[in-house]
């Protein structure tokens, strides 16, 4: 199924091989250098839809990915070369899985990351431009997960430079009331948290915002209640960030 010319059962055997990662990965564990090479080049299919199940499939198996350390620039680096790649995508779907899939990259490679935050945050900061308000979430989401994962290796005036503008031009974009707010507030939570000392030129618009928000909350006796608590919980996590950070 896997080398098949019809791309549809192509598509099949590669949904396959990601569903039956967890369960058969004893045995599957003689195959997976040959398997993860072949996924990686399977990222350049014409088909965005082979492409989208390849990301996805490709994450279920980070983990063998990321700890196989001796062949590291067999794997590791073409990996997060070619999802940066799909992250870039020219269609949605693809964007969606590569982001995602580059996500969970992220939370079991951690400070292995950190030689090549550049390109990552280049790349990241490039799909701002392109992605439309669903996949945005899932783009906060991804910067996030780097932030956790690397840490205060972000802290850099060059990769600041790089990271915080996008970020602080969609803050100012967002109404309070904007629901497309709260996943902003938890990826400069995760910020704050690994800049420290780097996120305090932007420390006071943020502090003075998260408090407006909470009184806000506090003193709104209709609307939507579980709501309206939402947008108080997410301030006060950003709140702890920055205290955390700070």
């Amino acid at each position: 199924m896997l080398f098949h010319t019809d791309w549809q059962i192509k598509e099949s055997g590669i949904l396959v091989l990601g569903a039956i990662a967890e369960g058969c990965s004893h045995g599957l564990t003689p195959h997976l250098p040959d398997l993860v090479d072949y996924l990686i080049k399977c990222l350049n299919e014409i088909k965005p839809l082979v492409r989208s199940i390849t990301c996805w499939t490709l994450s279920r198996y980070s983990t063998w990915i990321v700890h196989n350390e001796a062949q590291q620039n067999r794997f590791l680096i073409p990996l997060m070369s070619e999802l940066l790649k799909r992250i870039l995508d020219t269609n949605k779907k693809v964007q969606e899985a590569a982001c995602s899939a580059f996500a969970t990259l992220e939370e079991e490679a951690c400070i292995q990351m950190v030689p090549y935050l550049k390109q990552i945050l280049e790349t990241l900061v490039h799909a701002f431009r392109k992605y439309q308000a669903k996949n945005l979430l899932i783009l906060y989401d991804a910067i996030g997960t780097l932030a956790d994962s690397v840490g205060t290796h972000l802290n850099r005036s060059d990769y600041i430079e790089l990271l915080m503008p996008p970020l602080i031009e969609r803050w100012n974009l967002l109404r309070n009331d904007d629901k497309d707010l709260f996943p902003l507030l938890e990826c400069l939570s995760s910020i704050a948290t690994a800049l420290q000392t780097g996120f305090l030129p932007y420390c006071e618009p943020v502090f003075g915002r998260c408090i407006l928000l909470v009184q806000q909350t506090l003193e709104n006796n209709g609307g939507d209640a579980l709501t309206d608590k939402d947008f108080m919980i997410v301030a006060l996590d950003l709140l702890s960030g920055l205290a955390e950070g700070l």
